[in-house]
């Protein structure tokens, strides 16, 4: 087996990359190793890629080295390009990795500050050019070392001995010749995962890892200026089908500390047996937008404790399941024991019946002559001796027990007549009644 990196640790005992594993514990005994995984590598820079999204709409990937950012234009929204460079470094490394960062006027540049970790570009060697073994062999030869040696040398005078790679890259370099590189797109589905070492059942370690997802789902979403409506997560057993539970949300969400509070507490309602698992991975579903609050002067509605209660719902929610979590909303029913009904605070619930609209006015029922159409809906009618054509809206029924009577059950509709006015009818068996205005 051949190293292809070692951490800094390793390269101060001479540890050094293309050397055998063998080589490489003569010199560190303790050394750890780890197998190459192309695939897990290629998750994660694409979820990495994903999560930088935040900056900059034009994100590109130079697998399996590095991600570009092409900031053109979003500085002014972090306040400059170094302070953007700061922020991007900032989520990345809350997600867990180290890296080296490159910030220039163009793609190249950039990349050879990055690889290389030098303060100025002059300073970068000239392996950060990304160029052939063999003009790497003919710089040395030369003496020249540094970007900055280079760059000091006309094109022309090169010798032709050096690859036309390189002559690309001092085109880039200088800005005359864009690099190109392939541009990496949102996933419609909104995923992370997370690979255990080995199989574990430690309940510490399944709490760990939930927390780790919720952060990197919160830098996805950020990305994507979007919130979860819904979050969904599958425990890879080791043996037999995985593990998995959902819950759904009042609110568009994304903030990793309100995303673990969900998590971790459905979680704890989840029955794991005696079981071991290898991974886990939190999708999100359904996305919402989220829009800041507005803020009203002449308002006294409180925007925290609005968002306090959403947050105090979604827990409870997902602790103790949707039926168990309901609020009272308003029926169409007049008998008070019958005035109301518990309804769910759970995404996808019925929408909430509200009762009809009721007239500004009421007064004591006098009863007018109206024509009806073939349906019962009242067309025109005979008020204080004059008669009127009218648009009725909807109908409202109100009924009771059986016990009361057929004359108790009323038809309520609204009504607009010919001088624009609108009234509340009434009809109750065959006779209609004014009973108030609007």
């Amino acid at each position: 087996m051949l190293l292809l990196d070692a951490s800094p640790a390793a390269c101060n005992a001479g540890v050094r990359p293309g050397m055998t594993a063998t080589a490489a514990r003569s010199l560190v005994p303790s050394l750890a190793l780890v197998e190459q995984n192309p695939e897990a590598e290629l998750a994660d820079f694409e979820a990495l890629a994903a999560a930088l999204g935040q900056f900059s709409p034009r994100v590109h990937l130079d697998l399996p080295r590095a991600i570009l950012l092409d900031t053109s234009g979003c500085e002014r929204l972090f306040g400059s390009e170094t302070a953007l460079a700061v922020q991007a470094s900032a989520s990345v490394e809350r997600l867990g990795y180290t890296l080296r960062t490159g910030l220039a006027g163009n793609a190249t540049a950039a990349y050879a500050l990055a690889l290389s970790g030098a303060g100025q570009l002059d300073d970068a060697p000239v392996a950060a050019l990304r160029v052939e073994a063999s003009d790497l062999a003919h710089f040395a030869a030369l003496g020249l070392r540094t970007i900055g040696q280079l760059t000091a040398q006309p094109l022309e005078s090169l010798p032709s001995r050096f690859s036309n790679l390189l002559l690309t890259r001092l085109r880039e370099l200088r800005g005359e010749l864009p690099e190109e590189f392939p541009a990496f797109r949102q996933p419609e589905i909104v995923a992370e995962s997370l690979q255990f070492e080995g199989p574990t059942d430690r309940h510490d370690t399944l709490l760990f890892a939930l927390r780790r997802l919720a952060v990197a789902l919160e830098e996805r979403l950020t990305a994507l200026a979007a919130g979860a409506l819904a979050l969904e997560v599958s425990l890879r057993a080791s043996e037999g089908e995985p593990v998995k539970f959902a819950l759904a949300l009042t609110r568009p969400t994304r903030e990793s500390r309100s995303l673990a509070a969900l998590l971790l507490g459905r979680f704890e309602s989840v029955d794991t047996g005696e079981r071991w698992f290898e991974g886990i991975e939190a999708r999100v579903p359904l996305l919402g937008t989220i829009q800041p609050p507005q803020r009203d002067l002449f308002s006294s509605r409180d925007h925290g404790a609005d968002r306090a209660l959403g947050e105090l719902v979604d827990e409870l929610t997902g602790r103790l399941g949707g039926n168990a979590v309901v609020r009272a909303e308003l029926t169409h029913d007049p008998r008070p024991e019958r005035a109301f009904a518990w309804q769910p605070f759970e995404l996808g619930a019925a929408p909430f019946r509200r009762a009809a609209p009721r007239p500004a006015t009421m007064f004591e029922p006098h009863e007018v002559e109206v024509e009806c159409d073939e349906a019962g809906k009242p067309l025109r009618w005979q008020n204080g001796g004059r008669s009127s054509s009218l648009i009725a809206q909807p109908v409202e029924r109100v009924h009771f027990g059986w016990w009361i009577g057929d004359g108790a059950e009323r038809d309520y509709f609204g009504v607009q007549d010919d001088a624009g006015a609108r009234w509340w009818l009434m009809r109750r068996g065959d006779g209609w009644f004014i009973v108030g205005a609007f």
